[in-house]
C-alpha cells in the first residue's frame, strides 16, 4: 500500500537535508535521521545530525471534500565544536540554521506533496552536563488530503 501523505513529506524533509553538502554549495554536510526508540536510548548523536522530529498538527479550512493540515517539525542539529574551533559555536549554528533554511525554501511545496513550508523559530540549546550543543528549527508544512482519504493529495 503507498504511504500517506504526511509520511512522503516526513521523507521528503529528510532527503532535503541529506542534500546539504558543501559539494551542493552549502557551508556543512548534515545528517538526517528520523529517529527510532533505540536511537533515544542510545543518545548517540554526532556533530551536524539532524534529528526530525513529527511534532503537533493542526487542522486548517479545507476545501470542498478535503482537509487541509498544518503539520509542525522540529528539525535538531547537534553540533558539538572541537576543543581546536576558532569560531564561535554560534557562528557555527547560524550557518547550519541558514543552510536547512535556504534548502527547505528551494521546494517549499516539498516535491508537490505540500501547499507551503514556513519557517517559524530557530532556538540554540546548550547543555553542559551532555556536552551538547546545536539549534532547533521549528517549521510546519501545510498540505491538504482527500476528505476521506490521508493517502491522496487533493
Amino acid at each position: 500500500m503507498a504511504e500517506p501523505i504526511i509520511e512522503q513529506i516526513a521523507e521528503h524533509l529528510k532527503t532535503s537535508i541529506n542534500l546539504i553538502t558543501t559539494t551542493n554549495g552549502f557551508n556543512e554536510n548534515l545528517r538526517a535521521i528520523r529517529p527510532k526508540r533505540k536511537d533515544f536510548e542510545d543518545a548517540s548523536w554526532a556533530d551536524k545530525d539532524v534529528i526530525i522530529s513529527q511534532v503537533e498538527a493542526e487542522k486548517s479550512e479545507g476545501g470542498s471534500f478535503t482537509k487541509e493540515w498544518e503539520q509542525f517539525f522540529m528539525l535538531t542539529c547537534i553540533v558539538i565544536d572541537s576543543d581546536t574551533a576558532s569560531d564561535p559555536i554560534d557562528t557555527r549554528c547560524n550557518k547550519i540554521a541558514a543552510d536547512i533554511e535556504k534548502k527547505l525554501l528551494e521546494d517549499p511545496s516539498r516535491g508537490g506533496l505540500a501547499i507551503d513550508t514556513n519557517v517559524h523559530a530557530k532556538v540554540p540549546f546548550k547543555d553542559d552536563e551532555a556536552a551538547i550543543s546545536g539549534i532547533a528549527i521549528q517549521i510546519s508544512v501545510q498540505y491538504r488530503t482527500q476528505e476521506n482519504n490521508p493517502y491522496e493529495r487533493a
